[in-house]
């Protein structure tokens, strides 16, 4: 059986996948500066509050079941130097001791865009910690990896019945 506070936590990281989902799902408008800013604090709110939850709830997993980052929403090449996160653990790790977190606003192709004067999309955060340097996370293959991966696998043992002793 799950502990209560793994369970509580395995349900917050659901919720605040989804939401984390939406948010790296949107378009955000170019040119209005008050709409970028309030993107960006719940952004890191939500991936902040996310990559604990999560990260307690996998502890209930063993270490070697990885949860790889694969599924983008954007399609995107970093611009800058920097490695790209491809485990959900690690990118959860980095974002829990990041000493630095930032959000990437890039700019979609004028034919994409649904926004008047233009649209920007995250396709990534970026995290440093005291021992990795500034890496890119990409926010929606994070919540995919946990809703389609994680998930499931923690619902599953959620469930199961101790083995041996009293039931």
């Amino acid at each position: 059986m799950m502990e209560a506070i793994t369970r509580h936590s395995l349900n917050r990281a659901a919720d605040e996948a989804v939401q984390l989902w939406a948010l790296a799902s949107a378009q955000y408008p170019k040119q209005h500066v008050l709409i970028l800013e309030v993107a960006t604090t719940s952004i890191i709110e939500v991936v902040s509050s996310f990559a604990l939850n999560a990260r307690r709830a996998l502890e209930a997993l063993p270490p070697s079941e990885k949860f790889p980052l694969v599924q983008p929403r954007w399609q995107w090449v970093p611009r800058s130097d920097g490695e790209v996160v491809s485990n959900l653990w690690d990118a959860l790790n980095r974002i829990i001791h990041a000493q630095k977190l930032e959000v990437g606003f890039e700019q979609l192709p004028p034919q994409a865009s649904v926004i008047d004067g233009g649209a920007l999309v995250v396709p990534y955060i970026r995290a440093a910690t005291d021992r990795k340097k500034l890496a890119f996370i990409d926010p929606f293959a994070l919540s995919h990896a946990f809703l389609y991966g994680a998930y499931p696998r923690l619902v599953a043992i959620q469930t199961e019945k101790p083995a041996g002793g009293l039931h």
